[in-house]
């Protein structure tokens, strides 16, 4: 009986650790991947004006950047613009052109039930007298190159510290639990 309640705890506990494996939100640092190496480590000045969000349900699971940085070019400005209509997420600050920001590293998410990635850059503002440390989505994946399984499959929009938009395709890894 007590061999029997061992091996059923066994695979209990199994199924739960990999139940937890597959779905979790993994991540992989991109510090040394094109065009992240490029950037991290580096200040950079903000050509476009940036604005500062807080979101109630974080979609950066990094809590030592709490704080999601956009400009208006960004894919995701509309979205972002219909969810503070709703309340759900929060306008901080509104940076100038010509704001300083550290790039620190680069972490590319993947999702455990979707199975999306979304690449992130990591900075810190440092603005009157306060240091901000925030979160820039940045990178899509093509699915029609991803889906024909083309390694460079990346692309990249104009980020609010570039002159010009990079047009070239990168490959980055997907985000494993190991």
């Amino acid at each position: 009986m007590g061999i029997v309640a061992i091996g059923i705890l066994v695979v209990v506990i199994g199924f739960i650790f990999i139940l937890y494996a597959t779905i979790k939100t993994k991540s992989t640092s991109l510090n040394n991947y094109e065009p992240f190496k490029e950037w991290v480590g580096k200040t950079v000045t903000l050509n476009k004006e940036t604005v500062l969000f807080k979101e109630k349900i974080r979609m950066n699971s990094n809590s030592n950047y709490p704080y999601m940085l956009l400009d208006s070019l960004h894919p995701q400005w509309r979205y972002v613009e219909e969810q503070k209509t709703i309340g759900d997420i929060e306008k901080i600050i509104r940076f100038p052109v010509g704001t300083s920001l550290k790039l620190d590293k680069a972490i590319q998410y993947t999702n455990g039930v979707s199975g999306s990635s979304y690449p992130t850059i990591f900075g810190t503002i440092t603005a009157h007298g306060m240091d901000y440390k925030v979160g820039y989505q940045w990178g899509e994946r093509d699915v029609s190159k991803a889906f024909e399984k083309i390694e460079k499959c990346w692309f990249f929009h104009q980020a609010p510290w570039q002159d010009k938009q990079d047009t070239t395709f990168y490959a980055l890894p997907t985000a494993n639990f190991w």
